[in-house]
């Protein structure tokens, strides 16, 4: 190293200049720091301070936790870091005399560079040999040193950025110290957020306190919210949110409900103004509450910092109902009908006097039952409700009992049920119940009597709606009661069905009386018979079916064979001319508790009448007939003559359609035969098969006559086979052959000229069937007139009877109208 020559050393005054120059530039930075780190964290302090405030101010709620710890962690970070860059780094910064000199040329001119030159000089430690640089040397640190004496070193600083920074963290710090003095708990406030991170540091400041809660049903029970734990709603149910202000809370302006909701159908959120209900509550009603909610409610400088959750959940319901039958002994269902019922509505049916359990199941756990009717209304309670829950919360199942209710008063009686039986009535699990009932015409004696010691089975009259209310372990209850109707089906008298065949109002003393019908019952006809009586006789008398019942719900008279029919003979009773009979079936049932019944079919009165009345009755019954067929014959000639002048319209038709360029005249024509044809078709095809209907019934009033004939025995071969051959077999063989060929060429006919081709054949094979129709149609006819001549005989010897019966009362009268004037 070289030597360090005495006179290359800074003079003392030099170097006291530079010495004061670091200290000063050391106690710049200093100060500078320190304001620069104060007005950082004051600032940081006004910044969280106001970011609290405004959001407290736009949503009632305290800041985030996060976003303070992160402002806390800010303000610390900021205070190192500001004390690390702005002071500790710049401290520890070397200054040197070099930088020191080059500061002081630069602010100094008059030093022309000779202090910069002695301290490098004073640096490098060497001198120059030749004696004038040395000199030379000399001379400029002592030029240097004199310069420095009266240099004034407070013009190297710019004081501006210090005094910015000392007047920002004097105002700031002044602010602070004012807030302090003036609202001190606000800045305890900010102390509690920001440093000990409290949570509801704001509370101590509200003016409002909102208490939140739902309006459950049944009953309107108010039940409070709380943001730790979830409210269960019913789906589908309203939820009615209700908010209360306490006495020494200010009650605002108005209260604001929003929401969130959140499930299977989307998610939407929303606000309302809740309605203000008396002095301190307010209300509002989320109408079918479907998904999820959450609620924030906000009133005055209230809000709830998390929101409240209703979680809604299905109601408890019934999803399936089944009987387990016992019928009633007599009815035989127990064989054959299945006992395990189930119930598809809201109604059922069953015999009276059938026991049964009803067995509903459920699609959640229950803690209570509740059925109702009008003669009862059961409260059963499951075994699992603990003791905790109070009957306040459950006030209909929180305990078993029946009440009967009176018809005549408004008295009712309580009976508690045991336990033991209790228990039997809840489904393992509790998701279900079972009930035992009786379905009975006097429930309502039997539960007057009631006695739960001996037997929990309950006794229902029929037709009387039940309804089921359910409470589930999420302490809801069902939105609806389900309702039930026990269709009581009371055991009717049978019912008895007849009709007359072959027989009129008018009978002989030798008549035959064929009855057909069906007897039915629900359970079973146990027992059938004639009965009748005659002229004014009130009480009736019985004859035994050929066939008796034997238990059918359905019995024919007769027998099972087709077109059976039960007969009743009238010789027996030895009737006199003009005597009247009532004749009706009577049945009865085997219904032996409320039973047994009995009905009668329809009551039929007929009058005695003498062979000849009789034939003549039925003479006057042909000719009606006779007339109607006349008028068949005239409408199926009417109809041939139709076809046969259309059969030319035809032709003419067919002609013009040949006709290869056609003048407008023709094509007229034309349409005016196309017309003219197809309302033909139509026109004919309705009025044969009306006369197709008319005749059959007239075929059907001939074959009634004949059987009337048979049944009254006033028949001979010789006239059942004069209108067997001469008119029921000509009639069938019009009725079944001709009418549905002619009905046949008339449909093919119309079909041919609809599709645009000649339908001459078609109305000619028509017009054939037709007239040999029309040939049997004559032949029966003649039958008829050759009928005529017999019947009116058989009338006018009629007449000569009634005359003779005549002239002999008139001769008996005044024969004794001549005893008496003796």
């Amino acid at each position: 190293m070289a030597p360090t020559h005495s006179h290359n050393r800074l003079p003392d005054d030099v170097l006291s200049v530079l010495n004061d120059l670091r200290t000063r530039i050391r106690r710049y930075v200093l100060i500078e720091g320190a304001s620069l780190v104060v007005v950082m964290i004051c600032g940081l302090f006004w910044v969280s301070y106001l970011t609290d405030w405004a959001y407290f101010r736009m949503s009632r709620l305290e800041l985030p936790g996060w976003l303070r710890s992160a402002f806390l962690i800010l303000m610390l970070c900021s205070l190192v870091g500001g004390a690390l860059t702005w002071i500790v780094a710049r401290l520890m910064r070397r200054i040197r005399s070099r930088a020191l000199a080059l500061v002081l040329e630069k602010r100094f001119p008059e030093l022309d560079d000779r202090l910069i030159t002695a301290v490098e000089l004073a640096d490098s430690g060497e001198e120059d040999d030749s004696p004038l640089a040395s000199a030379m040397q000399r001379r400029t640190i002592t030029d240097a040193a004199l310069v420095t004496r009266n240099l004034d070193l407070e013009n190297v600083f710019d004081r501006r950025p210090l005094k910015r920074a000392l007047v920002g963290a004097i105002m700031l710090l002044v602010s602070i110290a004012g807030l302090g003095i003036a609202d001190a708990s606000s800045v305890q406030r900010w102390y509690s957020a920001f440093v000990l991170g409290r949570d509801n540091y704001w509370d101590p400041f509200r003016r409002s306190a909102l208490s939140v809660g739902v309006v459950a049903q049944p009953g309107d029970r108010f039940q409070k919210l709380t943001t730790d734990e979830e409210y269960r709603h019913p789906r589908g149910a309203d939820l009615v949110v209700r908010v209360d202000v306490p006495e020494d809370k200010v009650v605002p302006e108005q209260v604001t409900l929003h929401y969130h909701t959140t499930g299977e159908t989307g998610s939407s959120q929303g606000r309302v103004t809740m309605t203000q209900v008396g002095n301190r509550s307010f209300r509002h009603v989320l109408s079918r509450a479907m998904d999820d909610h959450q609620l924030w409610v906000v009133g005055g400088d209230f809000t709830n910092r998390r929101p409240y959750r209703v979680d809604v959940v299905d109601p408890p319901r019934i999803d399936g109902i089944s009987l387990e039958c016992d019928y009633p002994a007599y009815t035989g269902m127990n064989a054959f009908a299945d006992q395990l019922v189930p119930v598809q509505g809201t109604q059922v049916s069953l015999p009276v006097g059938t026991r049964f359990v009803l067995k509903a199941g459920t699609n959640k756990a229950l803690l209570g039952v509740r059925i109702r009717s009008p003669q009862f209304d059961l409260s059963i309670a499951a075994p699992s409700i603990s003791e905790d829950q109070s009957t306040a919360e459950l006030p209909p199942s929180a305990s078993s009992q029946l009440v009967v209710k009176s018809e005549e008063s408004d008295e009712s009686m309580t009976y508690p049920l045991r336990e033991s039986d209790v228990q039997q009535l809840f489904a393992s699990g509790g998701s279900g119940f079972e009930l035992p009932l009786v379905v009975a015409t006097d429930a309502a004696e039997r539960l007057a009597n009631w006695n739960a010691s001996t037997n929990i089975e309950l006794p229902v009259p029929p037709d009387v709606p039940l309804q089921f209310e359910l409470h589930d372990t999420d302490d809801i209850w069902s939105a609806e009661p389900t309702r039930l109707t026990i269709n009581g089906i009371v055991d009717l008298p049978p019912v008895v069905e007849t009709r007359l065949k072959g027989i009129g109002r008018s009978i002989t003393r030798l008549a035959r009386i064929p009855v057909e019908g069906t007897i039915s019952d629900d359970y079973g006809v146990r027992t059938a018979r004639f009965g009748y009586r005659v002229d004014e006789a009130e009480a009736y008398e019985y004859a035994d079916l050929s066939q008796a019942p034997s238990g059918q719900k359905s019995f024919p008279l007769g027998g099972a064979e087709l077109l059976a029919t039960e007969p009743f003979n009238v010789r027996p009773l030895e009737l006199s001319l003009g005597q009247k009979l009532i004749l009706s079936v009577f049945a009865e049932d085997a219904d032996d508790i409320s039973g047994p019944h009995e009905s009668h079919g329809e009551l039929y009165t007929f009058r005695v009448v003498s062979n000849e009345e009789l034939l003549a009755i039925l003479y006057d019954k042909e000719l009606n007939l006779r007339l109607r067929f006349e008028q068949i014959i005239t409408e199926v000639t009417e109809a041939r003559d139709d076809l046969a002048a259309h059969l030319e319209v035809s032709r003419e038709a067919q002609g013009l359609r040949g006709v290869e360029q056609p003048t407008d005249d023709q094509r007229a024509l034309l349409d005016q035969a196309n017309t003219s044809l197809a309302v033909c078709a139509d026109r004919r095809l309705q009025s044969m098969r009306k006369n197709h209907t008319e005749t059959r019934s007239i075929e059907e009033s001939f074959a009634e006559i004949r059987e009337e004939m048979v049944n009254n025995r006033v028949d001979t071969s010789t006239a059942l086979e004069r209108i067997d051959d001469g008119i029921l077999t000509p009639l069938h063989q019009i009725n079944e052959f001709d009418y549905p060929e002619v009905d046949q060429n008339i449909a093919l006919f119309r079909l041919v000229h609809e599709g645009g081709e000649d339908s001459a054949a078609e109305i000619q094979t028509a017009i054939r069937n037709i007239d040999t129709m029309l040939d049997r149609m004559q032949g029966i006819l003649t039958e008829m007139q050759r009928r005529e001549t017999f019947n009116e005989i058989v009338k006018l010897y009629q007449a000569l009877l009634e005359k003779e019966q005549e002239l002999h009362n008139r001769t008996k009268k005044s024969h004794i109208d001549s005893l008496f004037g003796e």
